[in-house]
């Protein structure tokens, strides 16, 4: 009987996967059926789909930072 892909894929990656987040979002990706994300572009509107999206932080104080979303 062939090993469950789900269970292979959390044995792979148990404790690893921040360190290792752009392979391990694109094998998440894979076992899902969905496509892996688009390369990020200079602008971050175009940037629906990537490994890492900026976005505005508005702080209470006012301040506007950048952050990051990863998908």
């Amino acid at each position: 009987m062939p090993a469950d892909p789900v269970e292979l894929f959390l044995a792979r990656w148990h404790g690893t996967e921040r360190a290792n987040k752009d392979l391990f979002l694109s094998e998440l990706c894979d076992l899902l059926g969905v496509p892996r994300p688009d390369p990020a572009g200079p602008a971050s509107a175009d940037n629906a789909y990537v490994f890492e999206r900026a976005v505005p932080l508005k702080h209470p104080d006012g301040r506007v930072t950048t952050g990051h979303i990863d998908l």
